[in-house]
């Protein structure tokens, strides 16, 4: 092993010792007590060399804050406005700089009044649009899932009630719907959604089972009606319950 050149008599605990003592009277003297490490390298690069030059750029910070922002008592609506005035809000709604869907047009302007009765700036204002349409969104994903699962749930109840006539029915009812509704695919949606999917069904295979060649009274392009037959007693019990 090599030998180190120390005082003789000297041990390392004699200069660990002496290290750790300057230490404490360096932080003495320079009077900022107890510091970590990152904390002393902090002030250096700062440039803070005493307590008293942190002391007064403290303070000079919190003098241009408090002059530059002071709250208003609650109640004042003058002072309110004349903070928000300088924090951005604008004089009326030009001020919201907000790009609307082509279905918010007619609400976007009473959008933005209340945005500006209410102090919401045109950042937090434009946010807040923003959130709304992808909520809105998600919803309506969401909506149209469950819808055309709970379509398909339906049809295929109804198809195993037909049973072996299922096929048939099917048929009939796409004459139904093409009667009725013609290719307006807007139209069927909308009876589906307030009657659901095997009512729909139902009422129209019944209505393309009456336009059919082979029913009595086929709208005068089937055969005649056979005698003694009840056209409204049949279209009463076709329809019956719808």
């Amino acid at each position: 092993m090599g030998k180190f050149n120390k005082p003789e008599g000297q041990t390392t605990s004699d200069n660990f010792l002496a290290s750790e003592i300057k230490k404490d009277f360096l932080r003495a003297q320079s009077g900022w007590g107890e510091l970590a490490e990152d904390e002393e390298t902090y002030l250096e690069k700062k440039g803070f060399k005493t307590p008293s030059e942190l002391l007064k750029s403290y303070r000079a910070l919190e003098r241009a804050y408090s002059s530059k922002v002071s709250l208003p008592k609650d109640g004042d609506k003058k002072a309110f406005d004349k903070l928000y005035s300088r924090l951005g809000m604008p004089e009326d709604v030009s001020g919201f700089d907000i790009e609307f869907a082509d279905e918010d047009r007619d609400f976007g302007e009473a959008f933005k009044r209340a945005c500006l009765e209410n102090n919401i700036l045109p950042d937090a204002a434009k946010g807040l649009y923003n959130w709304y349409v992808k909520s809105r969104d998600e919803q309506k994903e969401q909506f149209e899932k469950e819808r055309l699962e709970r379509s398909f749930t339906e049809m295929e109840e109804q198809k195993c009630a037909w049973g072996a006539k299922s096929c048939r029915n099917l048929e009939l009812m796409k004459r139904g719907v093409r009667l009725f509704a013609g290719e307006d695919d807007d139209v069927v949606s909308s009876i589906e959604d307030a009657l659901g999917t095997r009512r729909m069904m139902e009422v129209f295979c019944r209505l393309g089972e009456a336009v059919s060649e082979d029913n009595p009274v086929s709208f005068g392009r089937g055969a005649k009606p056979k005698e003694g037959f009840n056209a409204v007693e049949y279209f009463r019990d076709m329809f019956n319950d719808y």
